[in-house]
């Protein structure tokens, strides 16, 4: 292309702005009107409540196990780090500060992935259910539930109404240029968290949770059906092993298409095990 000098200094600063703004306009509307594919791993582990430390450590082995197996999206399940405890005053975390996520972030960058994970968060005198989000740009992310699960036989200390403080709800967020939403476990049972998400039209939906069942299938159809109101794949991951009393959390983390469609699943028997499935992520407008 050339340019001609039609007026001085602040003709020429004026041409190379336009040009420069059409041009990433022009690289944003290509980046959002073409078809990616991102290679997901979802992981089901036993975290065993309250061993913070131990937990962080399986879940630094996982990562590199998924990172191995060519991964760039990494999810862990709802409470990943302490799991269910009575014993928020000790173990829930800040975030961004918090130790948790400062070592998620540090391998993230490390690793040059995205990881995404759950923990209980402090923020001054309120405790959140929260799944933060780390990239090899550090934290960037994270989503407090917000439609808490009420047990008033409180088994394993679930009695979240009891513990904990709602969130404002799903919201839109990027991650790896991609759109994204959130929300967790027992939000999925609320029709004004579908409806935000809806109307948020997001690429993706994170969807982790914390379930114990040894049939999954129920929780499958819900999932499909959610991904298919949402009209967005879903990226679902559950733990396995025991949360306290409750020992029957048998996994079935799976990765759903926007039409409902089960694309990839992990075992319903209780093994730990790494999922992975190249997603494919649709265009949509920004």
């Amino acid at each position: 292309m050339t340019i001609t000098n039609i007026g001085g200094t602040n003709t020429n600063l004026l041409v190379w702005t336009l040009l420069f703004t059409a041009t990433v306009a022009s690289t944003a509307e290509t980046a959002w009107s073409q078809t990616r594919n991102i290679r997901v791993a979802i992981v089901q582990f036993d975290a065993i409540p309250e061993k913070v430390d131990r937990n962080l450590n399986e879940m630094e082995r996982l990562a590199r196990q998924a990172v191995a197996g060519r991964a760039r999206w990494i999810v862990f399940h709802e409470g990943t780090v302490c799991d269910y405890t009575d014993n928020l005053d000790q173990l829930a975390e800040p975030v961004p500060e918090g130790k948790s996520t400062v070592r998620m972030e540090r391998l993230a960058r490390e690793l040059d992935c995205y990881i995404s994970f759950g923990l209980s968060e402090k923020d001054r005198d309120r405790r959140y259910i929260t799944q933060v989000f780390v990239g090899s740009e550090g934290y960037f992310y994270h989503y407090r539930k917000t439609w808490l699960h009420k047990s008033p036989e409180d088994l394993g200390f679930r009695n979240e109404f009891a513990r904990y403080d709602p969130g404002t709800g799903p919201e839109i967020f990027s991650i790896d240029g991609v759109r994204a939403t959130c929300f967790i476990c027992a939000d999925a049972m609320a029709p004004r968290c579908i409806q935000r998400a809806k109307l948020l039209q997001p690429q993706v939906v994170f969807y982790p949770v914390n379930i114990a069942t040894k049939d999954p299938t129920w929780v499958r159809e819900i999932i499909s059906d959610r991904a298919k109101q949402i009209n967005a794949p879903f990226v679902t991951a559950n733990r396995v092993g025991a949360s306290w009393v409750h020992r029957d959390a048998n996994g079935g983390s799976a990765i759903y298409s926007s039409q409902g469609t089960l694309l990839a699943g992990a075992n319903s028997m209780g093994r730990e095990e790494i999922v992975f499935h190249d997603l494919e992520i649709a265009p949509r407008a920004p």
